[in-house]
């Protein structure tokens, strides 16, 4: 026969089961909220585009109120400047590049381009969320409307402008890195192109294929010894 619960000393009834422990709220200083908030951007800007997700579906992914969230990120086209600014610009830039070391970093005469771009292609093929979300945006804002169409209008200069400050090592043929900005240009055009064939069918490795632009984009025997 069915007996009743037992009561607690104060007469209630005990719960048949343990209530859970309340959930402890980490405190994060507002530079590591940011960055919570990047993370959780770029996985869903991605996956859904920028017009896709709403600031509840990123507020949820980090445990804040919209309230809370817009704190941090002022509007959505704010969110949007974070995630492009921290997200994806301040990522593997040549000073990146220069603190790794590596001799082509660090060389007397100045930085290799083509060692950068390997650089570049490697850490691209490591973060493939970022890829996405670079070629998502793009997409999207193709579009005059688009936040971030002015952007990516203005990307080729403000990236010529970013290189230009870092002393390269340039072939005397080519002669200084102010004549080869046609060249980096392409080089990025070309970057982009084959990251977007990376998430199509039959899949390729990023790395191995983007020595073969190498050899067209710094052809033998001008760039050897520069590479």
């Amino acid at each position: 026969m069915p007996t009743s619960p037992p009561r607690s000393p104060s007469g209630s009834r005990a719960s048949a089961e343990a209530t859970p422990p309340a959930r402890t709220r980490v405190r994060l200083t507002p530079e590591e909220r940011r960055s919570q908030v990047v993370a959780a951007s770029v996985r869903l800007v991605s996956e859904h585009g920028f017009y896709g997700i709403s600031l509840q579906d990123v507020a949820d992914e980090v445990g804040l109120s919209v309230p809370g969230l817009l704190h941090y990120v002022g509007t959505k086209e704010g969110l949007l400047q974070l995630l492009v600014e921290q997200g994806y610009d301040r990522r593997f830039d040549p000073d990146d590049f220069v603190a790794t070391g590596d001799p082509d970093a660090v060389h007397s005469e100045g930085v290799s381009f083509p060692a950068y771009c390997r650089y570049l292609v490697r850490h691209n093929a490591e973060n493939p969320q970022l890829m996405k979300l670079y070629l998502v945006l793009g997409a999207e804002a193709a579009s005059d409307g688009h936040p971030a169409h002015a952007y990516f209008v203005d990307r080729p200069r403000s990236v010529w402008e970013l290189y230009r400050r870092t002393r390269w090592r340039v072939p005397p043929a080519v002669g200084t890195f102010d004549d080869m900005r046609d060249l980096v240009e392409m080089t990025l055009a070309a970057m982009d192109g084959l990251q977007a064939r990376w998430f199509r069918r039959p899949a390729i490795d990023l790395v191995a294929e983007w020595a073969k632009f190498e050899g067209v984009l710094f052809p033998s025997p001008v760039w050897d010894g520069y590479r």
